[in-house]
């Protein structure tokens, strides 16, 4: 007897562990936010440690509405409110693996931990799987659940929307995090779950839900995450998750950007680029310029996943000098799948510079209250970027042109570009463009750069002339707070760009590019053209009188009526005196100079022409 008794009870003992002979994917829970500075501090290791063990975890993260801002958590807090009130969250980042281990800071999370948690076999498996509706609008989800063995308790089927990635193009709350991995979008049929009631040995529960799409970024990272949760004491008996499906949809952005116009005439051409999965064969959108009437445009065409196009505006011609705004919102009507987001309007600037290039030598020392100076353009992000500082200058001086970067979001841009200058003149010599610079990064991990370009086609192309950051940038150590350069803390910068020589229509863009740094600042900007230049033609050319202590009179005769400006070096190659004569007619002209403001020595006085130099000497006395 006793030992029949001893087969029975070996019978049941090995019935129990064959029913428990499912290992027991993970479930991990992160209660995070937009505008949490920990959380920008630990996320990135804790999701490298997600992403590296993807196959084991079910990963679901809850954006709270604490403690500031997060657009994510303002299209799920109904959802996430329960979960918050569940795990009694009151501080974020918090982590929470299969309902019962705090995971603090989520920055430890380990793979031993997964592995352990992995292999605690559970008799419950779940089977799921979700795929799109026809029309591409709704989620269909199907969820069966399994268990080997008789379970008794208070048991919920929680089903989660998840989006595997949404990439902000800034940080949408204040910590500067921009990518987000795994962000819960909506829990079915709501925060609380579903009640199952037990199972008994071998029984399966299936659950069907569909879900009208809303608040979704990306339908392309679209997945599905489902978890038995025992409330009595929030084991987690089992989870799975269904990976993102791939699905034909279509889409298309038009690019904010800033273009030139160096001719009247000018026609506006939007760059829209596919970024859907199908061909683009219709979009519908609307515009306005400036402030004016909205317009309704359709473009018809045949557009590849991916690929960039022009779009002309017609109706718009631009016949006068100065900038430009347009507005353009793509509708999205008629392109298949939409979400119920306010579609994204762009803005594109345009300068119009119909003025004559402005010949070499070419200076501008941000000496001026007026900024930016006249002929330049400013794009910058928000009220940050280029502006005239005030309290800092090189060679000596108070003001310059700087970028803020310290405030800027990283990412963001700001560019400064010069007027047109004409280098038709210029032929055969050497060009440079030289300025100098102060930068400082933030710390270590928070730095900018500087990237100049230059067009000679009136910014239809532009070509990377200089491009540095971080300690190649860098003039002074790195400051936590807002800084401002000392005189010793600034560089001299020399590029040679005479492949542009001949051109009439070059323009250069001093383009910071933000890591969340500090200030760039830029002065003492010159394009000079050394040797090679044409000759002026004058019919006479000379100063009176000369040497002089007071004024001297500048006489020349021009044969050919073009743009004139005056420039006055010292000997050691420093401008020391500007003056922009304009356009002027064919004949005789005299211009004043002044002296008195100048040491005894001897200066260089160069009348530059757009269709040639022509120099002579001055002495002070």
């Amino acid at each position: 007897m006793m030992k029949k008794l001893s087969i029975l009870a070996f019978v049941l003992l090995c019935a129990a562990v064959v029913s428990a002979q499912h290992q027991r994917r993970v479930l991990i829970e992160e209660f995070t936010n937009a505008s949490c500075p920990p959380c920008a501090a630990y996320n990135p290791a804790f999701n490298a440690t997600i992403a590296a063990n993807i196959q084991y975890l079910t990963p679901i993260k809850y954006q709270t509405n604490w403690p500031g801002v997060d657009p994510m958590n303002a299209q799920t807090q109904s959802d996430v409110s329960p979960r918050v009130d569940y795990y009694s969250v009151n501080g974020v980042p918090y982590g929470n693996q299969n309902g019962t281990l705090e995971i603090s800071p989520v920055s430890s999370y380990s793979q031993a931990q997964i592995q352990t948690a992995y292999n605690s076999l559970t008799p419950v498996t779940i089977n799921l799987s979700h795929s799109f509706n026809a029309a591409v609008d709704s989620v269909l989800i199907n969820v069966s659940v399994t268990s080997d063995a008789a379970i008794t308790g208070n048991f919920r089927l929680h089903v989660g929307i998840v989006e595997d990635e949404i990439l902000f193009a800034k940080a949408p709350g204040t910590n500067g995090e921009a990518e987000f991995f795994q962000v819960m979008r909506k829990m079915l049929p709501n925060g609380n779950g579903t009640t199952t009631g037990n199972f008994t040995a071998g029984q399966t529960k299936t659950y069907s839900f569909a879900w009208k799409i809303t608040n979704i970024y990306n339908l392309q990272t679209l997945s599905v995450a489902a978890f038995l949760q025992n409330n009595a004491n929030k084991e987690v008996l089992q989870s799975e998750r269904s990976e993102p499906v791939p699905v034909e949809h279509h889409g298309a952005k038009i690019a904010s950007n800033t273009v030139f116009a160096c001719a009247a005439g000018y026609i506006p051409v939007l760059t829209m680029t596919n970024t859907g999965s199908a061909e683009l064969t219709t979009v519908n959108m609307t515009y306005r310029q400036g402030t004016g009437p909205w317009s309704n445009f359709t473009w018809t065409g045949s557009l590849a996943p991916g690929a960039t196009t022009g779009v002309p505006l017609t109706d718009i011609v631009i016949n006068t000098a100065g900038t430009v705004k347009l507005e353009v919102i793509v509708l999205n009507s008629n392109l298949g799948y939409q979400t119920n987001f306010v579609n994204p309007l762009s803005t594109i600037n345009i300068k119009a510079v119909f003025d004559p290039g402005q010949a070499t030598p070419f200076v501008q020392e941000f000496q001026s209250a007026a900024f930016p100076p006249p002929s330049w353009s400013v794009t910058n992000a928000g009220t940050n970027g280029w502006k005239l500082a005030t309290n800092a200058g090189g060679a000596g001086s108070t003001r310059s042109a700087r970028c803020n970067m310290f405030d800027m979001e990283k990412g963001q841009v700001a560019s400064m570009v010069t007027p047109k200058l004409d280098l038709s003149a210029t032929t055969g010599g050497t060009t440079l463009l030289t300025f100098d610079h102060a930068y400082a990064t933030r710390n270590f991990f928070s730095f900018d750069s500087l990237r100049i370009l230059i067009s000679s086609n009136c910014g239809e192309t532009w070509e990377t002339i200089f491009h540095d950051g971080k300690n190649g940038l860098a003039t002074a150590p790195s400051h936590a707070t807002s800084w401002l350069p000392e005189d010793t803390e600034w560089r001299a910068n020399q590029i040679d760009i005479s492949a542009y020589n001949g051109s009439p229509e070059v323009l250069v863009n001093f383009m910071a590019e933000s890591g969340f740094g500090n200030h760039l600042f830029i002065d003492n900007l010159n394009v000079t053209s050394t040797v090679g230049t044409k000759e002026l033609l004058l019919s006479n050319f000379n100063l009176v009188p000369n040497p002089t202590r007071d004024y001297a009179e500048v006489r020349f005769g021009l044969e050919t009526a073009q743009n004139i400006q005056l420039y006055v070096y010292s000997s050691e190659g420093a401008l020391v005196q500007s003056q922009l004569l304009g356009d002027l007619a064919t004949g005789e002209h005299r211009i004043v100079m002044n002296a008195n403001t100048l040491a005894s020595g001897s200066y260089r006085v160069v009348l530059q022409g757009s269709q040639g130099l022509a120099q002579t000497q001055w002495v002070v006395g």
